[in-house]
């Protein structure tokens, strides 16, 4: 069941793309409907009283923030990143926020095993991103991504793709490290009252960068109720199940046995969508990936057991 949790929000993000919502509903809008759809099944499982103590608020805030932004982040990944290297990107930052210090002190200790699979993850993903695009030449970011000015010269349009990447990466690893380090007897507790502040930083957002209630709504209804299933769905299949795992001790560490199914899943997902096909390079590419997804699986089982 973690498995297909662990699927579940990438699923999601394609099925939007594949029926239209990512064309016509802003990025932060959508994220704000999917947290306000899900959040009632949280609360509906948990039931936390929102006279909670401080100890559980604090880790609810802590958490929000996290969830508000990587909710919007992802939004944007789904919009500025090329589907078909998508979830290969989303591996190679994530293993980089999950497993950077471990690869930086088998580095300094001369052991460069560890560095091998992120190695391996980018040579993959730059070999993926040529092959699928005729007269690619490695770029991984769509036209989407906007044109910036700082100082009257021009960033270049990787920068805020990078960044948002980063941030996503940045804002899933902390949370996923802390749901392993809650107390058992908070976990869902904290985890559901964490949508009242996404919700409110997200609805902050979205009111004021998607023009109010008119730019949020106008015209939207038929794509704001698919992201509404979209959410409740995901929060069923996805956020409560894994919520559970955590109670039952899993470990932020151990979601990396779930890299090389998701990592393949998602490649190929994004590849229908985009309506993309491999050729022997991608082929090659993704063999990679996976043998990437496979290694950083042995490097963590390896370390948990040494825990």
């Amino acid at each position: 069941m973690a498995v297909f949790a662990n699927l579940t929000g990438a699923v999601n993000g394609y099925l939007l793309v594949a029926v239209g919502v990512t064309e016509h509903v802003g990025p932060v809008t959508t994220a704000l409907v999917i947290v306000a759809s899900g959040t009632p099944v949280f609360w509906y499982v948990y039931r936390p009283p929102l006279r909670s103590h401080w100890s559980v608020w604090k880790q609810a805030i802590l958490l929000g923030s996290a969830l508000g932004t990587n909710s919007l982040t992802f939004q944007f990944v789904l919009r500025w990143v090329r589907l078909e290297v998508m979830q290969p990107l989303s591996f190679l930052f994530s293993a980089a926020f999950i497993f950077g210090a471990d690869v930086f002190r088998d580095v300094r200790k001369k052991t460069y095993s560890t560095a091998l699979w992120p190695i391996l993850a980018v040579l993959g993903t730059w070999a993926l991103a040529r092959d699928t695009v005729p007269g690619a030449t490695g770029g991984v970011f769509s036209d989407a991504v906007p044109r910036i000015r700082i100082l009257d010269q021009p960033i270049p349009g990787w920068v805020p793709g990078v960044g948002i990447l980063t941030i996503g990466a940045a804002t899933y690893a902390f949370m996923q490290k802390r749901m392993e380090m809650l107390d058992l007897s908070i976990k869902g507790k904290a985890n559901t009252l964490s949508g009242i502040p996404a919700f409110a930083i997200l609805a902050v957002g979205a009111w004021t960068m998607e023009g109010g209630w008119d730019g949020m709504t106008a015209d939207r209804w038929p794509y704001l109720l698919i992201c509404a299933a979209s959410g409740i769905l995901g929060a069923l299949l996805g956020g409560v199940v894994m919520t559970k795992a955590y109670e039952r001790g899993l470990l932020a560490s151990t979601s990396a046995m779930l890299l090389p199914l998701r990592t393949l899943i998602g490649t190929l997902m994004g590849m229908l969508v985009a309506q993309t096909a491999p050729g022997p390079l991608g082929l090659v590419a993704i063999g990679l990936i996976l043998v990437a997804s496979c290694g950083t699986t042995k490097f963590q089982g390896r370390k948990s057991g040494s825990d």
